[in-house]
């Protein structure tokens, strides 16, 4: 591929991780996992929860279906047995069901430099299978939020710019 949809690889998530105004949404690693869903369901377009630690340090992320599964876990937990298939899936079902904290049900963190390109903030969503980045400085501590729509609509940009004129 050539041309501006090719050159948008290289664009910094410092330029494009503020087109849809999302802001972070960050938790601590005690919060009950009740409270983190009530947070959650308050900001919607946060699709990724932060969880960070007494310094303000980002030491996991919280996908929504993962603080969904929690919950829904203890009330139906038959719900989710019916994708059990193997050893590794019994060991994640009994995370659900025992996880009370963002501590306790976070994956490791998701994160990326804004000086990095959106080809690699993309890289990073697409083989973690989760559809948001934290941004962060040098000490870890999160300075923005990149959604995977954001980079979307980057290229959607960049591909209507090169898009050849249409007669109307």
């Amino acid at each position: 591929m050539t041309g501006p949809a090719a050159r948008g690889r290289h664009t910094p998530v410092a330029l494009v991780q503020g087109l849809l105004e999302i802001e972070p949404l960050l938790v601590a690693r005690d919060d009950n996992l009740l409270t983190v869903m009530r947070r959650s369901a308050a900001h919607p377009e946060t699709r990724l929860v932060g969880v960070v630690d007494e310094a303000g340090v980002l030491i996991g992320v919280l996908p929504a279906l993962r603080i969904v599964e929690s919950v829904i876990a203890r009330v139906v937990p038959e719900s989710l047995l019916a994708d059990i298939g193997d050893l590794a899936d019994v060991a994640e079902f009994g995370h659900f069901l025992d996880a009370r904290t963002a501590a306790e049900a976070m994956l490791e963190p998701a994160t990326i430099r804004p000086e990095s390109t959106i080809a690699e903030a993309f890289a990073k969503m697409h083989s973690r299978h989760i559809s948001g980045l934290y941004v962060v400085d040098p000490g870890g501590h999160p300075t923005g939020y990149l959604d995977l729509l954001e980079l979307a609509l980057h290229y959607v940009d960049e591909l209507e710019t090169q898009a050849p004129p249409t007669d109307g």
